[in-house]
């Protein structure tokens, strides 16, 4: 047998020894210890990426759910830190519709995801000024703050709270990342996400030129100076540089 052959079946039997024979020349119990470590390496990760979805579940329903992952999901990175978005792909992808997952679950973990993807970022802020947002400057969204729309809130779940249908309205947020490299959310009004949106697709642009492109034609001054406030608030949490 050749080396490759002999790799893929020590790997298969370590992700399923429940469908894959133990190789022949190598003893159980040293599998086993192959076993352990692969896959505990795994749910940790699993498991300290998505704390609040790891809080959901039974300590049985979440070892299943990760072994799913585990023996099914053929990754396609070496990176430990990349585990998280494969997880996601898993959910999103092969995960078996069986009816007893949370119908939130997959934007829960995407959620949980975006948190880390942020904390461990390379991207850098520019250096923040903190004088006021003037109609002379441009802007553009953070590098490092995302706005995102879920059909469930799901920065409200909890093992207290666990909504088995969606609401009526999405739940608007935006996920940044601050100077002092720290993570956080706040919950959009829909005009405040649209904002933002569509600061994103529009990259750097002419506070005057960007007020005027999300404003009515014949606005008064009155909401040029509330999209200002907005913007400015916005700022102050370096949300938009």
């Amino acid at each position: 047998m050749d080396f490759k052959s002999k790799q893929a079946e020590f790997s298969a039997y370590i992700r399923n020894p429940s469908s894959n024979p133990c190789p022949s020349d190598v003893k159980p119990e040293r599998m086993q210890v192959y076993r352990e470590l692969f896959f505990n390496n795994v749910d940790g990760f699993l498991s300290s990426n998505f704390p609040v979805l790891h809080s959901l579940l039974s300590p049985e329903a979440w070892q299943q759910l990760a072994q799913d992952f585990f023996a099914h999901h053929p990754c396609t990175t070496p990176y430990f830190t990349e585990i998280p978005e494969e997880f996601l792909l898993y959910l999103q992808n092969e995960r078996p519709t069986n009816g007893t997952d949370y119908p939130f679950m997959l934007e829960l973990a995407h959620y949980e995801w975006v948190e880390m993807a942020l904390s461990i970022s390379t991207e850098v802020l520019p250096k923040i000024n903190d004088r006021k947002t003037t109609l002379t400057e441009n802007i553009s969204l953070s590098p490092l703050a995302w706005p995102l729309a879920y059909q469930f809130p799901v920065h409200k779940i909890s093992p207290d709270y666990l909504p088995q249908q969606a609401p009526e309205e999405p739940s608007y947020i935006v996920v940044y990342r601050n100077k002092e490299d720290e993570v956080n959310f706040i919950e959009l009004a829909q005009m405040s996400f649209h904002l933002l949106q569509r600061l994103q697709s529009s990259g750097k642009i002419n506070t005057a030129d960007f007020i005027s492109s999300i404003l009515p034609k014949h606005s008064d001054q009155s909401l040029h100076q509330a999209a200002l406030d907005a913007l400015q608030q916005f700022a102050n949490k370096q949300i938009i540089i």
